[in-house]
């Protein structure tokens, strides 16, 4: 007897096609193949990964198949307890009462703050203030076309763009607002000084300036501070302590740092050696010794790390300039 295809009407005379037998628990035949068949999987993929995995291992040195700085570095500190380091010159954390009253009557003459802008569309225009850094070198014409001129770098430089700036100040907003420069955006154009500015080596000459816009923003009117003079007096002079004592300590750690870089041993060579891939700078090789000195001095004196350079500045004999 004729069967129907699959999916198509009988015909009559023909007989009903048969139906599929279905399995009693599908979803857990599925499951049990997925569970037969997954650890092979995995040995399989394994299998085809490991002689790749062994190629790349063979390209490496044996020693990068453990840690880059396994092991302990040997160093030899030099003499830092009892004053056998001597630090001279170093800026004095104290502030003078004649510097508290300058920032004081510079902070009443403040009518104005810079706030920064984000977006200012085509850049920097007329109305608008913009920070910058600057420096001026030779230009078109002279014997060392190209050179630095000592004493033309500046950072910071806070430059309101307004008609009304005096030369040469007038060139370099005429110059920033025509080319719409942006916040890090920098050009270099030439700056002509008047024949009577009042440093001759600039009066008459062209230089070229190389100006970077690091802020664009605007200056807004500066509420006045009402509180007692007294208590601004000492607020100021919080900030300045705080400042000067950061100076301080900056420029008395970078002097213990070379006495003891210079004066320890410290067998770093093995250690950038054994990783082959790693490129080692004379700054990098430096900042590893001297942490490696630290480490080591917290392990003699049997101190936490932190407090290794307060113990260091207390045992060095300094010396502060204009004491």
């Amino acid at each position: 007897m004729a069967t129907c295809a699959p999916f198509a009407p009988c015909r009559l005379g023909q007989a009903p096609p048969r139906p599929r037998r279905r399995s009693a628990l599908p979803w857990l035949g599925a499951v049990g193949a997925v569970a037969l068949l997954l650890p092979l999987a995995r040995s399989s993929f394994v299998a085809i990964l490991a002689p790749g995995r062994r190629a790349c291992e063979s390209l490496l040195p044996r020693q990068a198949a453990t840690a880059a700085f396994e092991g302990k570095v040997r160093v030899t500190l030099g003499p830092y307890k009892d004053g056998a380091i001597s630090v001279s010159g170093v800026p004095s954390s104290r502030v003078e009462d004649a510097a508290i009253d300058a920032a004081l009557t510079k902070k009443k003459a403040r009518k104005s703050e810079f706030v920064r802008i984000n977006f200012t569309g085509s850049g920097a225009r007329l109305g608008l203030t913009v920070i910058i850094e600057m420096e001026a070198r030779r230009g078109q014409g002279h014997p060392d076309k190209g050179a630095s001129i000592p004493g033309t770098k500046m950072k910071d430089f806070q430059l309101e763009l307004k008609e009304d700036q005096p030369e040469p100040w007038r060139q370099f907003v005429d110059a920033i607002v025509s080319r719409g420069m942006g916040q890090m955006e920098q050009k270099t154009f030439p700056v002509t000084f008047p024949a009577d500015y009042r440093k001759a080596d600039f009066a008459g000459t062209t230089v070229d300036f190389t100006v970077l816009v690091r802020e664009i923003g605007e200056l807004r009117p500066l509420a006045p501070d009402t509180r007692p003079e007294a208590e601004q007096r000492e607020e100021l002079a919080a900030e300045l302590r705080t400042l000067a004592e950061k100076k301080s300590l900056e420029a008395l750690d970078a002097k213990l740092r070379e006495a003891l870089l210079s004066s320890s041993q410290v067998d770093t060579e093995a250690k950038t050696k054994s990783v082959s891939w790693a490129k080692f700078g004379p700054q990098s090789e430096q900042a590893m010794k001297w942490n490696f000195i630290l480490e080591e001095v917290a392990r003699v004196e049997g101190i936490p790390f932190v407090d290794v350079l307060p113990f260091l500045r207390a045992q060095a004999a300094v010396t502060y300039a204009g004491v």
